[in-house]
């Protein structure tokens, strides 16, 4: 017979070390409280939440999810898994949640909390409210908000909004009628709409003032039309050119060629009888100049 295996034992499943059994139980007892850890966080993540914000996100993921698909695009096993466990834990959880956000809700607010949506009504009443500075009248950092009343009271309430009995309205509140935010649609598109039919005026003036001076470049210059010693300019001066004197000078040379016996010169003018001629190509002497002495070239 051969010898037993002692690393078996007589079912045949493998006999571990007494270290590997003891590691063997650590990762399983680190894998438990983990997982726990895990489920914990998610509750506690889930509890500091609304239904609404829950709803929301599952929404979202959703849509995300159908555009993906509609457009062949691999969903990610991350983004399922977060689907999965939301779904299921708002399905586990809902009333305890529902419970937990309500009581928050019941709870007297912090003085340093701003309700920023109560705040955009009442921002005129502010005692940090500045036109320019601080339009939205929100508070400093650190500083609790307070509000003016009618009776000249500061208090952390904001004041009633203004009624149509006649009675006094809270600073920064008119009448109903009469009041008009300068920040709504109403004013914004009045101040606009000026501010766009002046801007056309002003266009249409410019395009005027362009248009006249484009027709004075297409104009042609004006002419005299008389020149100081009478003569016209004009058709008029055309028909009575023929009738014009003409003015003093030369009398125009005869037609045909010179007659006989009148001198002709061609290139330079003779020499005075007894004057020594010139080199040719020299230049003649000007008048009043004695004659170069002979032998000189």
């Amino acid at each position: 017979m051969g010898k037993k295996n002692p690393l078996h034992n007589a079912a045949g499943k493998k006999i571990l070390h007494p270290a590997d059994a003891i590691r063997k139980q650590a990762k399983k007892r680190k894998l438990e409280k983990m997982k726990k850890e895990r489920q914990t966080n998610f509750e506690k993540k889930m509890f500091g939440m609304s239904p609404e914000e829950i709803e929301t996100e599952i929404r979202a993921l959703k849509f995300d999810q159908e555009r993906k698909k509609a457009h062949k695009i691999e969903v990610s096993k991350v983004q399922q898994d977060r689907l999965t466990r939301l779904e299921a834990g708002y399905k586990r959880l809902k009333d305890t949640i529902e419970e937990k956000h309500q009581k928050r809700m019941a709870q007297p607010k912090n003085n340093l909390h701003v309700d920023f949506e109560e705040l955009k009504i009442h921002r005129k009443s502010s005692i940090f409210y500045h036109p320019v500075t601080n339009p939205y009248g929100a508070p400093p950092n650190g500083q609790t908000l307070m509000y003016r009343h009618p009776d000249g009271s500061v208090k952390r309430e904001p004041p009633p909004l203004p009624q149509d009995d006649g009675s006094m309205a809270a600073p920064g509140h008119g009448p109903v009628g009469d009041f008009k935010n300068p920040d709504s649609e109403e004013s914004g598109s009045e101040d606009s709409e000026d501010a766009i039919a002046a801007g056309n005026a002003g266009d249409d003036d410019d395009e005027d003032e362009d248009d006249d001076d484009d027709d004075d470049d297409d104009d042609e210059p004006m002419l005299p039309t008389e020149l100081p010693d009478g003569l016209q300019i004009g058709p008029a001066a055309s028909s009575s050119s023929s009738s014009a004197p003409l003015p003093p000078g030369l009398p125009p040379l005869p037609l045909g060629p010179p007659p006989a016996g009148m001198p002709t010169f061609l290139g330079q003018p003779p020499l005075p009888p007894g004057h020594p001629s010139l080199p040719p190509g020299q230049p003649p002497l000007p008048p009043g100049m004695p004659p170069l002495p002979p032998g000189l070239p």
